[in-house]
């Protein structure tokens, strides 16, 4: 594959986290190569995955940022949620976890499945988002290699219908991320009026018209906030698979393997305060608001970190 379709994708982040000296790396075809071939190297064995979810509030109230939460057995999910924002459940289905019943209502290329269900106790603050990030403060060091899998990715989100897609490498007050708004992220978005039923979490939620229109016409919408009322989110992922700690069929680079780039990865649902430092607009409830730039404060209501643990040798 030459370097010059590598340059010639059209990927671009939508955050300023991008510095010159960054968008000034190359990527050859000796990157990719590398790429391709790490992505057949060791990868972990059973038990070598950790889960840590966001630690639930006991009274309800506050949950402060951290990295920290409560370590859980995948086989006993579901997991508690509770803060000040969200009250519910997280549902995460893996389909190479051993006893794992669930078969995906066969499709068989879905890796892991996450639901989660709940309700919001106010009005979002701010823009809602979901974003796949490095737990870290720290600003996160890009070389071409890596370089040539964020532009993959993006790649990937972009033909997935994220056209607005946020990225940062971080710093400053914000995590390494890569995101979009979570409404328009979610497969499934199901909203249960109080006095109803929701979905049963741990079933096949089949995709409806409603979805497909959320997901092309998702910022006329104006969807909105409904406090008391039952929110049940589902999202499938084809694409990491925690358990071999790869990721694949993404464009350019195929396949490659996630210990070159990180040890730890988390999911997070979050609504952002502030952008550069300074307050957002109030959205009026409205998940559709967008925040293009730094997402230097936030609010994280729910979280997933998932990490290689290796034994040490003895």
């Amino acid at each position: 594959m030459s370097s010059d379709l590598l340059h010639s994708a059209k990927i671009s982040p939508t955050s300023e986290a991008e510095t010159e000296e960054d968008k000034d790396i190359d990527v050859t075809d000796a990157d990719l190569e590398t790429v391709i071939t790490e992505a057949e190297a060791e990868v972990p064995k059973y038990g070598e995955l950790k889960t840590i979810l966001q630690t639930p509030s006991p009274d309800g109230g506050s949950v402060a940022e951290s990295f920290s939460g409560t370590d859980v057995d995948l086989s006993k999910s579901p997991f508690p949620v509770n803060n000040e924002f969200f009250e519910g459940f997280i549902h995460i289905m893996m389909r190479d976890l051993p006893n794992n019943t669930y078969d995906f209502d066969g499709e068989k290329e879905v890796l892991w499945e996450i639901q989660m269900q709940g309700k919001f106790k106010r009005d979002p603050k701010g823009p809602i988002y979901l974003a796949m990030e490095l737990p870290q403060i720290e600003k996160y060091k890009v070389n071409a290699p890596i370089r040539l899998v964020i532009r993959a990715c993006l790649q990937l989100m972009k033909t997935m219908g994220h056209k607005d897609v946020h990225m940062s490498f971080g710093g400053n007050g914000e995590v390494p991320h890569i995101g979009a708004p979570a409404f328009h992220s979610f497969d499934r978005v199901v909203v249960t009026p109080v006095g109803e039923t929701p979905p049963q979490l741990g079933t096949h939620m089949e995709k409806k018209k409603s979805d497909i229109e959320r997901r092309k016409k998702f910022f006329k919408t104006n969807m909105k906030i409904e406090v008391g009322a039952t929110y049940t989110f589902s999202m499938k992922n084809r694409r990491f698979n925690p358990l071999l700690w790869k990721v694949v069929g993404v464009p350019i680079a195929r396949q490659f393997t996630v210990s070159r780039f990180t040890e730890a990865v988390r999911l997070a649902v979050y609504e952002v305060l502030e952008e550069n430092g300074k307050p957002v607009d109030d959205p009026q409830g409205k998940v559709t608001a967008m925040a293009k730039k730094k997402h230097t404060k936030r609010n994280t209501f729910i979280w997933i970190r998932m990490s290689r643990f290796r034994s040490k040798s003895k």
